[in-house]
């Protein structure tokens, strides 16, 4: 229950008026961080993840010389440009799902073809919490970064586990 700053009156947590005066209360309605991690997250921008600059690649680069790179470089996706504009995204998981046991077959298609068109992007200063949010939300294990509307960085669910395990390695020591 949360109490009506103006009348005093319970209401049901997460309402967004008063049920006896009618005023807002969302303002209360605010997320409660019940951790000093989940305050972490909620406080913490991306940006203090470090985000990785992303490998890129033309759309029209062959399915194998991508797959190659992702090997070679022990990395799981790289940004897709297009006239110097992010047009996607080329995951591991897009490797298994589209090309799976055809990827001889289809090396030299262009990997336009099999990328994830427009992927959802984090603005550098949003939230941590907000990236996780957005991975959870639509199953990713990587999101671009943008600056000024720009890609410039590449967070993994890694980084983010990584960044978790060093603020409870700190806040344990405190």
């Amino acid at each position: 229950m949360i109490t009506c700053p103006f009348c005093d009156e319970e209401n049901i947590d997460g309402v967004d008026e008063c049920a006896e005066c009618g005023q807002s209360l969302e303002f209360l309605s605010k997320p409660r961080t019940n951790s000093p991690i989940e305050r972490s997250l909620v406080k913490d921008r991306v940006y203090m993840l470090s985000p990785r600059k992303p490998f890129t690649v033309d759309a029209e680069t062959p399915v194998r010389e991508v797959l190659n790179l992702l090997i070679d470089q022990k990395i799981g996706c790289v940004v897709v440009m297009q006239n110097e504009e992010m047009v996607g995204i080329f995951t591991e998981r897009d490797a298994l799902m589209r090309l799976n046991t055809d990827a001889v077959k289809l090396g030299e298609r262009p990997i336009v073809d099999f990328m994830t068109a427009s992927p959802e992007t984090v603005d550098i200063d949003a939230s941590i919490a907000f990236a996780l949010h957005k991975m959870d939300i639509g199953g990713y294990r990587h999101i671009p970064v943008l600056t000024d509307g720009k890609t410039t960085g590449v967070v993994s669910v890694r980084d983010i586990l990584r960044y978790i395990t060093e603020d409870l390695l700190t806040s344990t020591r405190d």
